[in-house]
């Protein structure tokens, strides 16, 4: 509820919600790299870059 509130009651300027989103994401692919593609597993980069750069397009189409 505190949270609700304090959003209603402030506007956050476009360019700080810029930046929010952005390091957010590359707290997750970060998190990624290192969790889901250690050396001692079979993982295979390229699908994941793939994986990301097309989610990237479909964010950048929506």
């Amino acid at each position: 509820m505190g949270g609700w509130a304090l959003g209603a009651a402030t506007e956050i300027p476009e360019l700080l919600i810029g930046f929010l989103f952005a390091f957010l994401a590359g707290g997750v692919i970060l998190n990624v790299l290192k969790e889901e593609l250690p050396e001692e597993r079979q993982s295979n980069f390229g699908a994941f870059a793939l994986g990301t750069t097309g989610y990237a397009l479909i964010l950048l189409s929506a």
